[in-house]
């Protein structure tokens, strides 16, 4: 049975407005509110960032994949709508003007031509939201493997680029990257810059792997 009072419409999006949105960079004086509201925008389309950027609350049912560059190995995180071409709006007003108005929203979801938007029960949105956010908490538990597994390659490649660097006489049964660190300032200049590239890509891969784990302990305190 219809609830009188639903707020929840849905909404045509513009082609393209799905995508994801460039990151949010973090702020200089940036707070622990600020920092966990940025953590949870992580992956917002353009038009979920317009319509929260307008005081609109909107639901857009999303999953997330993980690709691997052929090349180089390296992993990105893309986030995809589950229903391509549509998100959900929250307007307590009935303003559909202002959604109407807001830059990658097409119309709204209406039976016909003749009739009003389409209202969805709390219910139903509230449904699809428990199951977004299961689906959710299992990607995060696959996901650091998924990384764990794909860096691997590429770390066995830079550390065979160190190997080349420093031959077996001067490791003494050191670890390669904790000879480099220590040893990269009496390198010659080529060798130098080449061992900080590698040193700063393996550096990179760490925060990836930190940034996953905690993204995931966030999910699992907020559930």
């Amino acid at each position: 049975m219809m609830m009188a009072d639903t707020n929840w419409y849905a909404v045509r999006a513009v082609p393209g407005a799905q995508r994801m949105a460039r990151a949010i960079e973090p702020a200089n004086d940036e707070t622990e509110e600020q920092k966990a509201s940025r953590e949870r925008r992580k992956g917002e389309s353009v038009l979920e960032r317009n319509l929260r950027n307008e005081g609109i609350d909107v639901y857009m049912p999303s999953f997330w994949t993980i690709t691997q560059h052929q090349r180089t190995n390296r992993m990105s995180e893309k986030r995809f709508p589950l229903l391509v071409g549509y998100a959900f709006v929250n307007i307590p007003q009935r303003d559909f003007e202002k959604v109407r108005g807001v830059e990658g929203v097409m119309c709204f979801m209406r039976p016909s031509p003749d009739r009003g938007p389409i209202a969805f029960r709390d219910t139903d949105i509230g449904s699809l939201m428990f199951a977004d956010f299961q689906a959710q908490q299992t990607w995060e538990r696959e996901r650091e493997q998924r990384l764990v597994t794909a860096q691997g390659f590429r770390r066995n490649v830079l550390n065979k680029r160190l190997g080349l660097v420093f031959p077996k006489g001067r490791r003494k049964n050191v670890p390669l990257r904790i000879m480099a660190e220590t040893a990269i300032e009496s390198l010659a200049p080529a060798s130098r810059q080449q061992v900080l590239i590698i040193l700063n890509e393996l550096k990179a891969m760490d925060k990836e792997i930190e940034a996953c784990r905690a993204s995931s302990m966030a999910l699992y305190s907020a559930a």
